[in-house]
C-alpha cells in the first residue's frame, strides 16, 4: 500500500488547504507522518516552493507549486517529482457540502455571500455601491473564515469577484454543490466550474457594472437563475472526491 505524507506550507491558499482536507478524507490510512518513512509526499503550496527545503527533499513529492530553477541544479540532485496543477487534478468538494440542506427563506432582504480576501475588497465595494443604486434590499456577507455548509445554505446567492486568473479561492464549487445561484468572474477555473456559463453567471473580471447586473439577475430573475441551478444539479457530481483520488493515486504510484 502506498504511504503518503501530506505537507501544508504556511503560504498555502484556501484552495490548497481544502484540497488537502478532501485528499486526507479520501486517502484514509494511506496518510502517514513524514517521520514514518512515506513512499511519497504531497506538498500543498501556492506560488513557488522554497528551494532550501525541497532541493534535497528526502522522498519523491507531488506539488502544484513549482521549484525555482537554480544555476547550480546539476550539482544538486533533485528527487523525482510530478506536477499536480489544477489542469491535471480535478477540483473536489468536501462531503459535508453534498449533504447540506438549503430551504428558501422568505425575507425582506436578499443576502449574497462571498469569501473575503484583500484582492477582491475594492471589487466588492464598487459592486455593492452600484447594487444600492437599484435596490436597497440587498446585503453582502463576507466570510473571513472558510464558508461552512451552513453559511452557504443561509444566503440567497454566492459571488466570486476574483480579479486574477490564479485566484482559486472563490468557493464556487461548494456553492454549486449546495444549490445556490452563482455569479463569478470569468477566470479559467470559474469557466470550468460553471461549464462556460451554463450553470452560473460569468462576468468579466474587474467589471463592477456587469457584476451588478448578473447579481440582480441571480436574485430577482427566477426563471434565469433556476435554469442555471437545474443544469448545475446535473453536473455537481464532477466535484466528488473519487475522480481526484484516482488521478492522485496514479501520480503517487508513478513516483515509487
Amino acid at each position: 500500500m502506498v504511504r503518503i505524507a501530506q505537507i501544508v506550507l504556511p503560504g498555502a491558499s484556501e484552495y490548497e488547504r481544502k484540497s488537502q482536507r478532501v485528499d486526507a478524507a479520501a486517502l484514509g490510512d494511506k496518510v502517514v507522518a513524514l517521520d514514518d518513512r512515506p513512499d511519497v509526499a504531497h506538498v500543498y503550496a501556492s506560488g513557488t516552493l522554497p528551494p532550501a527545503r525541497f532541493v534535497r527533499f528526502p522522498v519523491p513529492y507531488v506539488s502544484s507549486a513549482p521549484l525555482p530553477k537554480s544555476r547550480f541544479s546539476l550539482r544538486k540532485p533533485v528527487p523525482p517529482r510530478a506536477a499536480a496543477g489544477r489542469d491535471e487534478l480535478p477540483e473536489a468538494v468536501e462531503e459535508a457540502y453534498f449533504s447540506a440542506t438549503r430551504a428558501p427563506v422568505a425575507r425582506d432582504v436578499k443576502i449574497i455571500g462571498s469569501f473575503a480576501r484583500v484582492a477582491t475588497r475594492n471589487m466588492v465595494e464598487q459592486t455593492l455601491s452600484r447594487i444600492h443604486r437599484f435596490r436597497s434590499d440587498v446585503t453582502w456577507n463576507l466570510y473571513a473564515h472558510t464558508p461552512a455548509p451552513e453559511d452557504l445554505a443561509g444566503v440567497d446567492a454566492w459571488v466570486d469577484p476574483a480579479t486574477a486568473p490564479d485566484d482559486l479561492d472563490g468557493f464556487v464549487a461548494e456553492a454549486l454543490v449546495v444549490g445556490l445561484p452563482v455569479v463569478a468572474s470569468r477566470t479559467p477555473v470559474n469557466m470550468s466550474r460553471l461549464e462556460q456559463g451554463r450553470t452560473g453567471f460569468l462576468v468579466p473580471p474587474g467589471d463592477p457594472n456587469e457584476m451588478t447586473h448578473a447579481i440582480l439577475s441571480a436574485l430577482f430573475k427566477a426563471e434565469v437563475a433556476e435554469s442555471k441551478q437545474s443544469a448545475a444539479r446535473q453536473t455537481v457530481s464532477k466535484f466528488r472526491a473519487r475522480q481526484r483520488l484516482r488521478i492522485l493515486l496514479a501520480l503517487y504510484e508513478s513516483l515509487i
